[in-house]
Protein backbone atom coordinates (compact mmCIF):
# COMPACT_ATOMS: atom_id res chain seq x y z
CA UNK A 1 0.00 0.00 0.00
CA UNK A 2 2.79 2.44 0.91
CA UNK A 3 4.53 1.98 -2.44
CA UNK A 4 1.27 2.54 -4.33
CA UNK A 5 0.66 5.84 -2.50
CA UNK A 6 4.24 7.03 -3.11
CA UNK A 7 4.06 6.22 -6.82
CA UNK A 8 0.72 8.07 -6.95
CA UNK A 9 2.34 11.07 -5.28
CA UNK A 10 5.33 11.02 -7.64
CA UNK A 11 3.08 10.80 -10.71
CA UNK A 12 0.97 13.69 -9.43
CA UNK A 13 4.05 15.93 -9.60
CA UNK A 14 4.05 15.78 -13.39
CA UNK A 15 0.88 17.88 -13.76
CA UNK A 16 -1.43 20.33 -12.02
CA UNK A 17 -4.16 20.72 -14.62
CA UNK A 18 -6.21 18.31 -12.53
CA UNK A 19 -5.13 19.21 -8.97
CA UNK A 20 -7.60 16.72 -7.50
CA UNK A 21 -5.04 14.07 -8.48
CA UNK A 22 -2.47 15.82 -6.27
CA UNK A 23 -4.98 16.10 -3.43
CA UNK A 24 -5.79 12.37 -3.56
CA UNK A 25 -2.08 11.56 -3.41
CA UNK A 26 -1.53 13.89 -0.42
CA UNK A 27 -4.55 12.48 1.45
CA UNK A 28 -3.27 8.98 0.82
CA UNK A 29 0.12 9.91 2.23
CA UNK A 30 -1.46 11.40 5.36
CA UNK A 31 -3.48 8.22 5.93
CA UNK A 32 -0.34 6.19 5.34
CA UNK A 33 1.48 8.26 7.97
CA UNK A 34 -1.24 7.60 10.55
CA UNK A 35 -0.80 3.84 10.00
CA UNK A 36 3.01 3.81 9.98
CA UNK A 37 3.81 6.54 12.51
CA UNK A 38 4.30 4.28 15.55
CA UNK A 39 6.60 1.97 13.60
CA UNK A 40 8.71 4.94 12.55
CA UNK A 41 9.14 6.19 16.12
CA UNK A 42 11.05 3.06 17.13
CA UNK A 43 12.93 2.53 13.89
CA UNK A 44 15.96 4.22 12.32
CA UNK A 45 15.41 7.93 11.75
CA UNK A 46 17.04 10.02 9.07
CA UNK A 47 14.43 12.75 9.14
CA UNK A 48 15.06 16.51 8.83
CA UNK A 49 13.78 17.06 12.37
CA UNK A 50 14.58 20.77 12.67
CA UNK A 51 12.89 21.59 9.36
CA UNK A 52 9.82 19.63 10.46
CA UNK A 53 9.67 21.48 13.76
CA UNK A 54 9.76 24.86 12.03
CA UNK A 55 7.10 23.63 9.60
CA UNK A 56 4.76 22.85 12.49
CA UNK A 57 5.39 26.32 13.94
CA UNK A 58 4.72 27.85 10.50
CA UNK A 59 1.42 26.02 10.13
CA UNK A 60 0.31 27.27 13.51
CA UNK A 61 1.40 30.81 12.69
CA UNK A 62 -0.28 31.03 9.28
CA UNK A 63 -3.56 29.53 10.48
CA UNK A 64 -3.58 31.93 13.45
CA UNK A 65 -2.79 34.81 11.09
CA UNK A 66 -5.75 33.85 8.92
CA UNK A 67 -8.10 33.64 11.91
CA UNK A 68 -7.02 37.10 13.10
CA UNK A 69 -8.18 38.58 9.78
CA UNK A 70 -11.78 37.55 10.58
CA UNK A 71 -12.07 36.00 7.10
CA UNK A 72 -14.68 33.21 6.87
CA UNK A 73 -13.58 29.91 8.41
CA UNK A 74 -15.28 28.11 5.53
CA UNK A 75 -12.93 29.85 3.09
CA UNK A 76 -9.91 28.46 4.94
CA UNK A 77 -11.00 24.97 3.92
CA UNK A 78 -12.29 25.90 0.48
CA UNK A 79 -10.81 24.41 -2.66
CA UNK A 80 -10.09 27.82 -4.20
CA UNK A 81 -8.23 29.09 -1.14
CA UNK A 82 -6.10 25.95 -0.79
CA UNK A 83 -5.21 26.01 -4.47
CA UNK A 84 -4.23 29.67 -4.60
CA UNK A 85 -3.78 31.94 -1.54
CA UNK A 86 -3.40 29.09 0.93
CA UNK A 87 -1.45 26.66 -1.27
CA UNK A 88 1.42 26.41 1.19
CA UNK A 89 -0.93 24.61 3.62
CA UNK A 90 -0.95 21.74 1.12
CA UNK A 91 2.53 22.12 -0.35
CA UNK A 92 4.47 21.52 2.88
CA UNK A 93 2.58 18.39 3.97
CA UNK A 94 5.18 15.97 2.50
CA UNK A 95 7.74 17.38 4.91
CA UNK A 96 5.51 16.35 7.81
CA UNK A 97 4.01 13.11 6.57
CA UNK A 98 6.61 11.59 4.23
CA UNK A 99 8.42 9.50 6.84
CA UNK A 100 10.41 6.26 6.65
CA UNK A 101 8.19 3.82 4.78
CA UNK A 102 11.00 1.29 4.38
CA UNK A 103 11.42 2.16 0.73
CA UNK A 104 14.50 0.43 -0.62
CA UNK A 105 17.00 1.91 -3.04
CA UNK A 106 15.58 -0.06 -5.97
CA UNK A 107 12.08 1.33 -5.41
CA UNK A 108 13.42 4.87 -5.08
CA UNK A 109 15.43 4.45 -8.28
CA UNK A 110 12.32 3.26 -10.11
CA UNK A 111 10.18 6.07 -8.67
CA UNK A 112 12.64 8.71 -9.83
CA UNK A 113 12.87 6.98 -13.21
CA UNK A 114 9.07 7.07 -13.59
CA UNK A 115 8.98 10.77 -12.70
CA UNK A 116 11.73 11.69 -15.14
CA UNK A 117 10.36 9.44 -17.88
CA UNK A 118 6.86 10.92 -17.78
CA UNK A 119 8.23 14.47 -17.89
CA UNK A 120 10.54 13.47 -20.75
CA UNK A 121 7.75 11.99 -22.86
CA UNK A 122 5.56 15.04 -22.29
CA UNK A 123 8.45 17.35 -23.20
CA UNK A 124 9.21 15.46 -26.42
CA UNK A 125 5.56 15.45 -27.44
CA UNK A 126 5.36 19.15 -26.53
CA UNK A 127 8.47 19.91 -28.59
CA UNK A 128 6.81 18.22 -31.58
CA UNK A 129 3.70 20.36 -31.07
CA UNK A 130 5.94 23.41 -30.76
CA UNK A 131 7.58 22.57 -34.09
CA UNK A 132 4.14 22.14 -35.63
CA UNK A 133 3.15 25.67 -34.57
CA UNK A 134 6.28 27.02 -36.28
CA UNK A 135 5.43 25.46 -39.63
CA UNK A 136 6.73 21.88 -39.50
CA UNK A 137 3.78 19.90 -40.95
CA UNK A 138 3.21 17.26 -38.27
CA UNK A 139 -0.56 17.65 -38.06
CA UNK A 140 -0.55 17.92 -34.27
CA UNK A 141 -2.51 21.19 -34.25
CA UNK A 142 -5.60 19.14 -35.14
CA UNK A 143 -5.47 17.30 -31.82
CA UNK A 144 -8.20 18.11 -29.26
CA UNK A 145 -7.57 20.90 -26.74
CA UNK A 146 -6.91 18.39 -23.96
CA UNK A 147 -3.82 17.20 -25.83
CA UNK A 148 -2.48 20.63 -26.71
CA UNK A 149 0.62 21.06 -24.57
CA UNK A 150 1.70 24.29 -26.28
CA UNK A 151 -0.37 27.46 -25.79
CA UNK A 152 -0.32 30.87 -27.42
CA UNK A 153 0.49 33.85 -25.20
CA UNK A 154 -0.72 37.20 -26.59
CA UNK A 155 1.68 39.48 -24.69
CA UNK A 156 4.22 39.32 -26.18
CA UNK A 157 2.82 37.09 -28.94
CA UNK A 158 4.54 33.71 -28.72
CA UNK A 159 3.98 29.99 -28.29
CA UNK A 160 4.92 28.49 -24.92
CA UNK A 161 5.15 24.91 -23.69
CA UNK A 162 2.90 24.34 -20.67
CA UNK A 163 3.14 20.55 -20.71
CA UNK A 164 0.62 19.24 -18.22
CA UNK A 165 0.72 22.40 -16.11
CA UNK A 166 -1.73 25.26 -15.84
CA UNK A 167 0.90 28.00 -16.15
CA UNK A 168 4.18 28.12 -18.05
CA UNK A 169 6.12 29.31 -14.98
CA UNK A 170 4.88 26.28 -13.06
CA UNK A 171 6.02 24.08 -15.94
CA UNK A 172 9.37 25.87 -16.02
CA UNK A 173 9.88 25.39 -12.28
CA UNK A 174 9.17 21.64 -12.32
CA UNK A 175 11.23 21.07 -15.47
CA UNK A 176 14.10 23.02 -13.88
CA UNK A 177 13.89 20.86 -10.74
CA UNK A 178 13.79 17.69 -12.83
CA UNK A 179 16.72 18.98 -14.91
CA UNK A 180 18.75 19.27 -11.71
CA UNK A 181 18.02 15.68 -10.74
CA UNK A 182 18.59 14.26 -14.22
CA UNK A 183 21.86 16.20 -14.60
CA UNK A 184 23.15 14.95 -11.24
CA UNK A 185 22.30 11.36 -12.22
CA UNK A 186 23.95 11.81 -15.61
CA UNK A 187 27.19 12.99 -14.02
CA UNK A 188 27.19 9.90 -11.79
CA UNK A 189 27.48 7.53 -14.76
CA UNK A 190 30.93 5.99 -15.09
CA UNK A 191 30.86 6.11 -18.89
CA UNK A 192 29.15 8.76 -20.99
CA UNK A 193 26.68 7.12 -23.35
CA UNK A 194 24.90 9.45 -25.75
CA UNK A 195 22.01 6.99 -26.06
CA UNK A 196 21.67 6.11 -22.37
CA UNK A 197 18.36 6.63 -20.49
CA UNK A 198 19.95 9.28 -18.29
CA UNK A 199 21.16 11.24 -21.31
CA UNK A 200 17.66 11.04 -22.78
CA UNK A 201 16.11 12.24 -19.51
CA UNK A 202 18.34 15.27 -19.28
CA UNK A 203 18.10 16.19 -22.97
CA UNK A 204 14.30 15.88 -23.05
CA UNK A 205 13.65 17.59 -19.73
CA UNK A 206 16.11 20.41 -20.42
CA UNK A 207 14.33 20.95 -23.73
CA UNK A 208 11.05 21.17 -21.82
CA UNK A 209 12.59 23.73 -19.50
CA UNK A 210 13.78 25.88 -22.41
CA UNK A 211 10.48 25.67 -24.31
CA UNK A 212 8.53 26.66 -21.19
CA UNK A 213 10.10 30.09 -21.74
CA UNK A 214 10.14 30.71 -17.99
CA UNK A 215 12.85 33.32 -17.57
CA UNK A 216 12.71 32.83 -13.82
CA UNK A 217 13.48 29.14 -14.25
CA UNK A 218 16.27 29.92 -16.71
CA UNK A 219 18.10 32.23 -14.32
CA UNK A 220 17.69 29.91 -11.34
CA UNK A 221 18.79 26.77 -13.18
CA UNK A 222 22.15 28.20 -14.24
CA UNK A 223 23.62 28.56 -10.69
CA UNK A 224 21.93 25.32 -9.59
CA UNK A 225 23.60 23.44 -12.46
CA UNK A 226 26.94 25.09 -11.65
CA UNK A 227 26.58 23.71 -8.12
CA UNK A 228 25.99 20.22 -9.53
CA UNK A 229 29.11 20.40 -11.69
CA UNK A 230 31.11 21.78 -8.75
CA UNK A 231 30.20 18.79 -6.58
CA UNK A 232 31.40 16.49 -9.38
CA UNK A 233 34.84 18.10 -9.58
CA UNK A 234 36.48 14.84 -8.49
CA UNK A 235 35.21 13.33 -11.72
CA UNK A 236 36.33 16.21 -13.93
CA UNK A 237 36.89 14.11 -17.06
CA UNK A 238 33.32 12.74 -16.95
CA UNK A 239 31.91 16.24 -16.40
CA UNK A 240 33.83 17.64 -19.36
CA UNK A 241 32.60 14.80 -21.58
CA UNK A 242 28.99 15.47 -20.64
CA UNK A 243 29.41 19.19 -21.24
CA UNK A 244 31.05 18.59 -24.62
CA UNK A 245 28.79 15.78 -25.86
CA UNK A 246 25.42 16.71 -24.35
CA UNK A 247 25.06 20.09 -22.66
CA UNK A 248 26.81 22.38 -25.15
CA UNK A 249 25.38 20.84 -28.37
CA UNK A 250 21.85 20.79 -26.93
CA UNK A 251 22.10 24.34 -25.57
CA UNK A 252 23.54 25.65 -28.84
CA UNK A 253 20.80 23.99 -30.89
CA UNK A 254 18.05 25.45 -28.70
CA UNK A 255 19.58 28.92 -28.43
CA UNK A 256 19.90 29.39 -32.19
CA UNK A 257 16.14 29.07 -32.46
CA UNK A 258 14.77 32.65 -32.71
CA UNK A 259 11.81 31.82 -30.45
CA UNK A 260 14.19 30.80 -27.68
CA UNK A 261 16.98 33.35 -28.19
CA UNK A 262 14.50 36.24 -28.08
CA UNK A 263 13.11 34.94 -24.79
CA UNK A 264 16.58 34.61 -23.27
CA UNK A 265 17.45 38.14 -24.37
CA UNK A 266 14.25 39.33 -22.70
CA UNK A 267 15.66 38.44 -19.27
CA UNK A 268 17.49 41.76 -19.13
CA UNK A 269 14.86 43.79 -21.01
CA UNK A 270 13.67 46.32 -18.41
CA UNK A 271 11.19 47.75 -20.91
CA UNK A 272 9.30 44.46 -21.08
CA UNK A 273 5.84 45.08 -19.50
CA UNK A 274 6.07 41.81 -17.58
CA UNK A 275 9.40 42.85 -16.05
CA UNK A 276 8.13 46.35 -15.28
CA UNK A 277 4.97 44.97 -13.63
CA UNK A 278 7.13 42.91 -11.30
CA UNK A 279 8.44 46.10 -9.70
CA UNK A 280 4.88 47.34 -9.22
CA UNK A 281 3.78 44.22 -7.35
CA UNK A 282 7.04 44.29 -5.36
CA UNK A 283 6.13 47.79 -4.21
CA UNK A 284 2.60 46.70 -3.28
CA UNK A 285 4.00 43.93 -1.09
CA UNK A 286 6.47 46.31 0.55
CA UNK A 287 3.64 48.76 1.28
CA UNK A 288 1.78 45.97 3.10
CA UNK A 289 4.93 45.16 5.05
CA UNK A 290 5.53 48.78 6.06
CA UNK A 291 1.98 48.97 7.39
CA UNK A 292 2.47 45.91 9.58
CA UNK A 293 6.14 44.86 9.76
CA UNK A 294 5.81 42.54 12.74
CA UNK A 295 2.83 40.37 11.79
CA UNK A 296 2.03 41.38 8.21
CA UNK A 297 -1.51 42.19 7.09
CA UNK A 298 -2.73 38.61 7.47
CA UNK A 299 -2.49 35.30 5.65
CA UNK A 300 -4.29 35.43 2.30
CA UNK A 301 -4.99 39.17 2.43
CA UNK A 302 -2.40 40.51 -0.03
CA UNK A 303 -4.69 40.32 -3.06
CA UNK A 304 -8.02 41.00 -1.29
CA UNK A 305 -10.03 44.18 -1.92
CA UNK A 306 -11.65 46.89 0.23
CA UNK A 307 -9.48 46.08 3.23
CA UNK A 308 -10.01 47.62 6.66
CA UNK A 309 -7.31 47.36 9.30
CA UNK A 310 -7.10 46.95 13.07
CA UNK A 311 -4.17 47.22 15.46
CA UNK A 312 -1.14 49.47 15.70
CA UNK A 313 -0.10 51.08 12.38
CA UNK A 314 3.51 50.43 11.33
CA UNK A 315 3.83 47.74 13.98
CA UNK A 316 1.02 45.15 13.86
CA UNK A 317 -1.81 46.31 11.58
CA UNK A 318 -3.92 43.37 10.37
CA UNK A 319 -6.63 43.49 7.70
CA UNK A 320 -9.73 42.43 9.64
CA UNK A 321 -12.35 43.17 6.99
CA UNK A 322 -12.53 43.16 3.22
CA UNK A 323 -13.59 41.26 0.14
CA UNK A 324 -11.95 37.83 -0.02
CA UNK A 325 -10.48 37.06 -3.46
CA UNK A 326 -8.90 33.66 -4.03
CA UNK A 327 -6.70 33.88 -7.10
CA UNK A 328 -3.15 33.28 -8.30
CA UNK A 329 -2.24 36.97 -7.93
CA UNK A 330 0.73 37.30 -5.62
CA UNK A 331 3.84 39.39 -5.03
CA UNK A 332 5.96 37.41 -7.55
CA UNK A 333 8.57 37.17 -4.81
CA UNK A 334 8.18 34.71 -1.95
CA UNK A 335 10.27 36.74 0.47
CA UNK A 336 8.25 39.91 -0.09
CA UNK A 337 4.98 37.96 -0.05
CA UNK A 338 5.82 36.38 3.31
CA UNK A 339 6.75 39.82 4.65
CA UNK A 340 3.50 41.31 3.33
CA UNK A 341 1.20 38.69 4.83
CA UNK A 342 3.23 37.41 7.78
CA UNK A 343 5.69 40.15 8.59
CA UNK A 344 9.14 39.51 10.01
CA UNK A 345 7.87 36.53 12.02
CA UNK A 346 6.35 34.85 8.98
CA UNK A 347 9.43 35.28 6.82
CA UNK A 348 11.71 34.10 9.64
CA UNK A 349 9.71 30.90 10.10
CA UNK A 350 9.70 30.08 6.38
CA UNK A 351 13.40 30.78 5.99
CA UNK A 352 14.11 28.62 9.03
CA UNK A 353 12.39 25.72 7.27
CA UNK A 354 14.45 26.05 4.11
CA UNK A 355 17.79 26.77 5.75
CA UNK A 356 17.32 23.76 8.03
CA UNK A 357 16.25 21.64 5.09
CA UNK A 358 19.29 22.67 3.05
CA UNK A 359 21.63 21.79 5.90
CA UNK A 360 19.98 18.39 6.34
CA UNK A 361 20.22 17.56 2.63
CA UNK A 362 23.87 18.65 2.62
CA UNK A 363 24.67 16.37 5.57
CA UNK A 364 22.72 13.51 4.02
CA UNK A 365 24.61 13.80 0.73
CA UNK A 366 27.90 13.21 2.51
CA UNK A 367 26.64 9.91 3.94
CA UNK A 368 26.80 8.30 0.51
CA UNK A 369 29.96 7.18 -1.23
CA UNK A 370 31.14 8.89 -4.39
CA UNK A 371 29.78 7.54 -7.69
CA UNK A 372 26.69 6.01 -6.08
CA UNK A 373 23.05 6.61 -6.86
CA UNK A 374 22.54 7.96 -3.34
CA UNK A 375 25.24 10.62 -3.70
CA UNK A 376 23.96 11.64 -7.15
CA UNK A 377 20.32 11.81 -6.06
CA UNK A 378 21.19 13.78 -2.91
CA UNK A 379 23.20 16.21 -5.04
CA UNK A 380 20.19 16.68 -7.28
CA UNK A 381 17.90 17.28 -4.31
CA UNK A 382 20.35 19.79 -2.82
CA UNK A 383 20.37 21.62 -6.16
CA UNK A 384 16.56 21.59 -6.11
CA UNK A 385 16.55 23.38 -2.75
CA UNK A 386 19.01 25.96 -4.12
CA UNK A 387 16.83 26.42 -7.20
CA UNK A 388 13.69 26.89 -5.07
CA UNK A 389 15.39 29.64 -3.07
CA UNK A 390 16.60 31.37 -6.23
CA UNK A 391 13.42 31.08 -8.27
CA UNK A 392 11.49 32.64 -5.39
CA UNK A 393 13.10 36.03 -6.00
CA UNK A 394 10.85 36.57 -9.02
CA UNK A 395 8.03 34.09 -8.33
CA UNK A 396 6.10 33.11 -5.21
CA UNK A 397 7.52 29.62 -5.56
CA UNK A 398 7.95 28.94 -1.82
CA UNK A 399 4.29 29.68 -1.16
CA UNK A 400 2.60 27.98 -4.09
CA UNK A 401 1.99 24.31 -4.56
CA UNK A 402 3.62 22.62 -7.49
CA UNK A 403 7.37 23.17 -7.12
CA UNK A 404 7.42 22.89 -3.31
CA UNK A 405 5.47 19.62 -3.54
CA UNK A 406 8.04 18.36 -6.03
CA UNK A 407 11.06 19.34 -3.94
CA UNK A 408 9.67 18.03 -0.65
CA UNK A 409 8.61 14.74 -2.22
CA UNK A 410 12.18 14.28 -3.42
CA UNK A 411 13.33 15.11 0.11
CA UNK A 412 11.01 12.36 1.40
CA UNK A 413 12.52 9.86 -1.02
CA UNK A 414 16.00 10.95 0.05
CA UNK A 415 15.07 10.44 3.69
CA UNK A 416 14.09 6.84 2.95
CA UNK A 417 17.33 6.39 1.02
CA UNK A 418 19.33 7.69 4.00
CA UNK A 419 17.56 5.25 6.33
CA UNK A 420 18.16 2.38 3.91
CA UNK A 421 21.84 3.31 3.71
CA UNK A 422 22.00 3.34 7.51
CA UNK A 423 20.54 -0.16 7.67
CA UNK A 424 23.14 -1.42 5.19
CA UNK A 425 25.96 0.05 7.27
CA UNK A 426 24.64 -1.73 10.35
CA UNK A 427 24.14 -5.10 8.64
CA UNK A 428 27.44 -5.33 6.74
CA UNK A 429 29.76 -5.12 9.79
CA UNK A 430 27.60 -7.70 11.56
CA UNK A 431 28.02 -10.12 8.67
CA UNK A 432 31.79 -9.63 8.70
CA UNK A 433 32.08 -10.63 12.35
CA UNK A 434 33.39 -14.20 12.91
CA UNK A 435 30.84 -16.79 14.08
CA UNK A 436 30.99 -17.80 17.74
Amino acid sequence: MSKFVIILLVLSLTENIFPAFNVVAIVGMVLLYLVHHQANVAGPDGAPRRARRFTIYAYGYWVTSYLLTSAPISNLFSYDFLRFDGALLIAYLPLLFFVDYSLGEDFIRHSVAVFLSVLSVVAIFGAAEFADTLGVPLGLSALPDELQLVHFAPSPPQYILHGLFRAHNAAGAVYALASCISLALLLQERKTKVLSPRTFWFAAIFTGLVLSKSRTAYTAFVPASIFIFATARKNLRQSLKIVALVVLPLSAFLLIQPEVSQRVEGITDTEDPNVFNRFIVFKDALDDFYMSPLLGIGFGRHNDDSLKFSGIPNVAYIATAGEVINSDEHAHNSYLHFLAEGGIIGLTLMMSIWVSLYRWVKRSRLQFAESTFGRAFATGVQACVILELLISFTEHSLGTGVSVLCTLTMVGLLQNLVVAEGRVRVLIPARLQPAT
